[in-house]
């Protein structure tokens, strides 16, 4: 198939008749820029071979153009096997379609769809468009050429049946594919995607069905073998309630218990004797313990009363050189005061000074400003003036860039109208000859020669005087176009009235000067800028200067009053004046802190001696209140006789205490020792435990035989065992059923992996054609590079420069472009070898190719064009001016 024309009518920005020309042989070229309807004219013609002609989806109405009721008009001209033919389709409005095989129509509407696919070797689809085969391969889409080439389901078909042709039917070839197709359908009703049994096939069935067989048998069973259990344990609850209920056992328990609670008795009876010695033998103790605390503390207090009056002799001596210190301290602060306050003061004058000095120096700083401020504002009182000037005579001109493009709109459309006017009014041609020079006139305009000249509107031909003729338009014909003449005149005159001139030329010269204008006020603007002023606050900056000039005045006027000199000084004198200052105060404060030094030292001594002298005091207060109550206690005169009282008081309150202790330990020699007491304790409460148990006991067993009885009966009529005899049965053939399910699925999943391991081992044998006719393109852009091809004819990687492959998703856009583009050239070319030639078609592609690259490229292209068509639609003017070919024009 080669295409030789395309025309389009009412798509997209051809909202008129426009034919692409130059179409032949080898690669075709249409280069324009953006916008230019490249993209829409390659959808148009997708839209032409692969959609029907009464199709009104989303990509068809996306044609239509804009504002314009008009059908969607496609024509696509091609030579097909030794035969020329043109399809036409409208679609929206008017939808048709008309296939022609040389000069005559060969079928119409939905007959011409078809027939047109037919020829192409494509067949309808199930969807809104038809299975578009080989030309999904080889027709790239704007943006599509980076993506890797993915066969449609038909292109496969055709890419395997072109390759069988050359290695003949191989598995994994076509026929592979379709019983590969058949298993993976039968698979399908068995397992999921993921290997599970799928739900509703009959897999999951047969195991759904021993599941709930497997489920009803489990539970059967284990009813029967709790009846079975339940049995046993009524009969050993029988045998436990008549040993329990033994009469003998009760009496002997019984009898074990009285003798346990009389000797239990006997036990405490002697424990609580023993616990009344012991609270004697307490008692007696804690006296003596606090009789000997007593002398402990008397004696004490004897030696506490004469250590404190060692101390309190040491302390008066050590007040007299402490007192003397802070004399000292005291002394030495008071002339470190008097200094600083003597220094403070000259600091105060000092300040005084440096305050007039700053006074000065601000007024001579603001003074030097004025003759800057003053320049400053004549150049913006001049601004200001150029920039009033500049306003008003833009308020004065009205021509706009709007009424310009009103302008030239309704010309345009005037001579639209003129042209058409001419086209279908009668022309008139006067030929005069030498005898008539001079007195042929058409509407007052003498003839010369011949004059041709369309009859618009009625024309008066005069011969001299002796004949005058009236030439006038069919009436009506051109009424409409005439009134719209009218109304465009009449806007005409209206826009160069609001304009306040007179003809378009003045209007134009008009809008000149207004640019002119403009453009001074961009200047204007621009100074503004350099000037650090907004044009509209120009005035309101004028006036600040001159309040700010004023101020200077006045500022300096009042200084030289205050400071009573008759001029400023210069800014050195100032400078001079300050730095003394600054020298005489920095001593002033270096004197200051040395002061301030001393007062801390002295502050320091002073705060150390107080706190000093009042610890002593402290401490002797401490020691005489002390000294006075021991002295209260332990009198001097009564020191002998109240510590020899508390001495004898001790020693017999220890008599009395080792007496309670003898009686204490013979009465525990007599009484039963605490681990028997507690044995006795513990056999008595077994004793009543055992008892109280064995009765719970006989209770729960008689609740419990009852309980079981009632069970075992309700069970014993159900007919369990009749019941799991059924189930089993019924789950062995559900178990044989579901394993020729599972042997069926496994059969057919090792059939799949047979062939998909065959078809892999196929696959480089598969790939080989489409190697062979890849490689002379690969050669022409990537010399000694060899792509690796995987399943369903997928690129997974490129070998350059070392042993290992590159992944292609690894590699640059440009470069994954590019490859993607020679695989679908060598897929062209092994389906054009094998009789099935598909125009290649390529939509802005190459856009991320380097300038030697791209060579590279035209040079893959060129091969390709010496066997097949190929057409390249780019806006990329100048980078592919180098490609050659045919170039391609768009005619209107």
């Amino acid at each position: 198939m080669i295409i030789t024309r395309i025309v389009v009518d009412g798509v997209g920005k051809f909202g008129t008749r426009s034919q692409i020309v130059g179409l032949g042989e080898g690669v075709n070229i249409l280069a324009a820029g953006n916008e230019f309807g490249k993209s829409t004219i390659f959808k148009a013609v997708r839209a032409c071979l692969f959609e029907r002609h009464n199709t009104k989806n989303e990509d068809v109405r996306n044609l239509a153009s804009e504002g314009l009721s008009l059908p969607v008009t496609v024509t696509i001209g091609f030579d097909h096997e030794g035969a020329s033919y043109t399809l036409t389709k409208s679609f929206i409005k008017s939808a048709s379609a008309s296939l022609m095989r040389g000069a005559t129509e060969i079928a119409r509407n939905r007959e011409a769809d078809d027939k047109a696919w037919e020829l192409l070797g494509i067949a309808p689809g199930s969807g809104r468009s038809v299975d578009e085969a080989a030309f999904a391969l080889l027709w790239v889409g704007q943006g599509q050429s980076f993506a890797k080439p993915k066969p449609t389901e038909a292109a496969t078909s055709a890419l395997n049946a072109a390759i069988q042709s050359e290695v003949g039917a191989l598995v994994g070839g076509e026929r592979a594919r379709a019983v590969l197709g058949q298993v993976k359908t039968e698979l399908a009703t068995l397992l999921t995607d993921s290997g599970k049994p799928k739900s509703g096939g009959p897999l999951h069935a047969a195991i759904g069905q021993l599941e709930t067989l497997e489920a009803d048998l489990d539970a059967a069973e284990v009813k029967l073998a709790l009846l079975d259990q339940q049995l046993n344990e009524l009969a050993s609850k029988r045998g436990e309630r008549q040993r329990l209920s033994d009469p003998a056992e009760l009496s002997r328990l019984r009898g074990e218990l009285k003798t346990a609670e009389r000797e239990a008795k006997e036990a405490q009876d002697a424990a609580a004797i023993v616990a009344t010695y012991e609270a004697d033998e307490r008692h007696e103790m804690v006296l003596a313990e606090k009789a000997e605390r007593d002398r402990d503390d008397l004696i004490a207090c004897r030696d506490t009363i004469d250590s404190d009056r060692e101390r309190g002799f040491e302390l008066a001596n050590s007040l007299d050189p402490v007192i003397g210190q802070k004399k000292a301290a005291q002394d030495a602060a008071q002339q470190a005061r008097g200094d600083i306050g003597a220094l403070d003061a000259d600091a105060e004058k000092d300040d005084e000074q440096e305050c007039a000095l700053q006074r000065l120096a601000k007024c001579v700083a603001r003074s030097e400003m004025r003759p800057g401020l003053d320049l400053r504002l004549k150049s913006l009182e001049a601004f200001e003036s150029r920039l009033r000037e500049n306003k008003a005579a833009l308020a004065g001109n009205s021509a706009t860039g709007a009424s310009i493009v009103s302008l030239d709109k309704i010309e345009r459309e005037l001579s639209v109208l003129a042209a058409r006017l001419e086209a279908t009014a009668p022309e008139v041609v006067v030929e005069v000859g030498e005898a008539g020079a001079g007195k042929v006139r058409i509407d007052g305009v003498v003839v010369a020669g011949r004059a041709i000249q369309a009859a618009v509107e009625p024309l008066t031909i005069s011969v001299a005087e002796f004949a005058t003729v009236r030439v006038s338009p069919p009436a009506g014909t051109q009424k409409g176009d005439l009134d719209k003449r009218a109304t465009l005149q009449g806007q005409l005159s209206k826009l160069l009235s609001d304009a306040g001139v007179g003809t378009a030329l003045e209007l134009r010269a008009a809008r000149v000067r207004r640019q002119e204008l403009e453009s001074e006020s961009a200047s204007l603007q621009a100074e503004a800028k350099a000037l650090a002023v907004e044009q509209a606050s120009v005035a309101l900056e004028i006036e600040r200067l001159k309040t700010e000039l004023t101020e200077i005045d006045k500022l300096v006027a009042a200084e030289l009053k205050r400071s009573d000199i008759g001029m400023l000084p210069a800014s050195d004198e100032i400078t001079r004046r300050q730095d003394e200052l600054r020298t005489r105060r920095e001593e002033g404060r270096r004197k200051r802190k040395t002061l301030e030094g001393t007062l801390e030292a002295q502050n320091s001594i002073l705060s150390a001696m107080s706190a000093e002298l009042a610890g002593i005091e402290a401490r002797q207060s401490e020691i005489q209140a002390r000294l006075q109550a021991n002295l209260f206690r332990l009198p001097d005169q009564d020191r002998p006789r109240l510590i020899g009282s508390a001495e004898d008081a001790a020693a017999t309150a220890r008599d009395r205490h080792r007496s309670k202790a003898l009686a204490l330990e013979e009465q525990r020699k007599k009484t039963p020792s605490q681990e028997e007491l507690e044995r006795r304790a513990n056999r008595m409460d077994r004793l009543k435990r055992a008892l109280q148990a064995q009765n719970e006991r006989l209770g729960d067993l008689e609740k419990n035989i009852a309980n079981l009885e009632g069970q075992i009966q309700s069970a014993g009529g159900d007919g369990l065992g009749e019941r799991v005899e059924t189930l089993r049965e019924e789950f062995a053939l559900a178990q044989r059923e579901a394993e020729r399910q599972k042997v069926r699925t496994e059969s057919l999943s090792l059939l799949k992996e047979t062939i998909e391991a065959c078809y892999k081992e196929q696959r480089d044998r598969l790939n080989a054609p489409l190697r062979r006719h890849l490689q002379p393109f690969l050669n022409d852009v990537f010399p000694s590079a060899e792509l690796e091809l995987g399943d369903g004819f997928s690129i997974t990687g490129i070998k350059r420069n070392g042993p290992e492959a590159e992944d292609f998703e690894r590699l640059s856009a440009g470069t994954q472009e590019q490859i993607a583009v020679l695989v679908r050239l060598a897929m062209g070319a092994m389906l054009g070898e094998r009789g099935q030639p598909v125009p290649i078609i390529l939509d802005d592609a190459l856009v991320f190719s380097d300038d030697d690259r791209i060579e590279q490229m035209f040079d893959a292209l060129t091969r390709a064009g010496q066997k097949q068509q190929v057409i390249v639609l780019t806006c990329r003017t100048r980078a592919f001016a180098a490609l050659g070919g045919r170039p391609l024009s768009i005619a209107h």
